[in-house]
């Protein structure tokens, strides 16, 4: 189990290595390595390392999330910004503009799938 479980982390980050070494792109080389091991390495695993593998997986998932939210919430009032304040004006625009964007494209995406 543990040399599975071994396997299943490594494989992504080795993967990525070797694409960097020959100046690939790492993200599409771990995209492609998730394909493959999810078509050939999960339906050789067992049930107890699935489980293993699925929990590490969303806790680093969660982790890596959170950390970059804290990150763009940090840069935000550390570096210096060519406007000198942020104005209540210019946040409410910008989540009004979100919020239109996200209706935009789940009303498309919506239309998409129901034809």
């Amino acid at each position: 189990m543990q040399i599975e479980i071994a396997f299943m982390v490594m494989s992504p980050w080795v993967c990525y290595l070797i694409a960097e070494g020959f100046e690939l792109s790492g993200i599409v080389a771990i995209l492609c390595n998730g394909i493959v091991l999810s078509q050939y390495g999960k339906p050789n695993l067992q049930t107890q390392t699935k489980k293993v593998l699925q929990s590490s997986y969303h806790a680093i998932a969660y982790g890596a999330e959170n950390l970059v939210f804290i990150f763009l919430g940090i840069g935000l009032f550390s570096f210096k910004h060519p406007f000198e304040e942020i104005s209540f004006g210019f946040v409410l625009g910008t989540m009004l503009n979100f919020n239109f964007a996200r209706f935009c494209s789940i009303a498309v995406c919506s239309y998409l799938t129901n034809k």
